[in-house]
């Protein structure tokens, strides 16, 4: 069973018709400049704008040129920060649904007065709602909750899909590292699943930018040194003491990751752009990953989300132990992960007896 969020849009259609949050200087020209007013002392105005979504720039406005200026009140400008914490976006967790929910509360508690308190009491009643889906096993996907039954008999399905678009995600931010070391924990539970051999395509791609970066950085390695080295030399003699006593410390602290890293055999280390055996490492760990994705089979014979979702069916009903020990034996022959024939192991509650007693063998009230 799927629990759909309907009209979301709708439900929150207010959002769009909120007021600006930004205060508004009209000049005497007629432009409009939209920002956060900084102060307006004597005869000029400064004004911090946004010049893109994280750039912002501050501008000296004449109060000569002004004509008319529009404070955002302080709700307004309070809302902007909280205006978009529902609908919520998939996967969020648990302590994401209560910093949501805490921010909320206190913007109520610092505006009692604020023409959207009813707005944001109803943002938490429908956090507070959907918090309580996933906490009870649910999961968010898009913008449906699947349910928990239905979760729990497609557990493999649903946990291979989220994997998947967690390094596709990863990919699409240029975290090229994080996409790696996503598809190396994939691969271990998931290398069996349909998109395997799409994501193996991706990951090919990857490892061909990264290597790309890496083999730049190596070749760039000595020139940035050099400029770096002349750039201390410049400096005043206090600051570049303790400019170099902070690029030392920076060193050992780089080279003792590398050696942890290392001694725990992990299979993509952390490169840094200025120590130079990270990205040595990093590049023999590449080399080595492509030659082992030519020679990787793609796909399985034994299509184990099936597999898993059947024998969860078979398990839920009234079968005998021996009948249940079999499905596991056969689900972990067939090379179902361990977590997984936990989870159905769970489930099959074996030697448990799940039958209601007969109305003779009930207990007197």
């Amino acid at each position: 069973m799927r629990l759909r969020i309907v009209s979301l849009a709708a439900a929150f259609s207010w959002l769009s018709a909120f007021p600006s949050s930004a205060d508004i200087l009209t000049l005497k020209d007629g432009k409009k400049i939209e920002g956060t007013i900084l102060s307006e002392d004597g005869d000029k105005y400064v004004i911090e704008v946004k010049v893109t979504a994280t750039i912002r720039d501050e501008r000296i406005i004449p109060r000569a040129e002004v004509l008319k200026v529009e404070k955002a009140s302080a709700y307004e400008k309070a809302f902007v920060e909280i205006a978009n914490f529902f609908p919520t976006p998939e996967l969020l967790s648990i302590e994401g649904y209560e910093e949501r929910i805490k921010k909320l509360k206190d913007f109520n508690t610092a505006h009692p007065d604020s023409p959207k308190r009813k707005d944001v009491e109803s943002m938490v009643k429908s956090l507070e709602e959907e918090m309580a889906l996933i906490q009870g096993g649910a999961i968010k996907l898009g913008e449906e909750i699947i349910a928990s039954e239905e979760y729990e008999a497609n557990a493999y399905h649903y946990d291979a899909f989220i994997a998947e678009k967690k390094i596709r995600d990863a990919v699409s931010r240029r975290d090229l590292l994080g996409a790696l070391r996503g598809f190396d924990s994939y691969e271990m539970s998931f290398g069996a699943t349909e998109g395997y051999p799409a994501l193996v395509s991706l990951i090919t791609q990857v490892l061909g930018a990264y290597n790309a970066n890496i083999t730049q950085s190596l070749a760039s390695f000595d020139s940035r040194l050099a400029t770096r080295n002349s750039g201390l030399i410049r400096m005043a003699a206090n600051d570049r003491e303790k400019s170099q006593r902070a690029l030392e410390t920076e060193q050992t602290q780089l080279k003792k990751r590398l050696e942890e890293e290392l001694s725990a055999k992990m299979k993509w280390i952390t490169p840094h752009a200025f120590l130079k055996q990270s990205l040595e490492e990093a590049k023999k760990q590449v080399a080595t990953e492509l030659t082992r994705l030519e020679k990787a089979e793609v796909g399985s014979d034994v299509p184990l989300t099936e597999l898993y979702r059947e024998a969860w069916m078979k398990l839920k009903d009234s079968i005998d132990d021996v009948a249940k020990q079999a499905i596991l034996t056969d689900a972990k022959a067939k090379g179902m992960p361990e977590a997984y024939v936990e989870k159905l192991t769970k489930h099959a509650r074996i030697g448990e007896n799940l039958e209601e007693p007969t109305a003779t063998e009930k207990p007197e009230a």
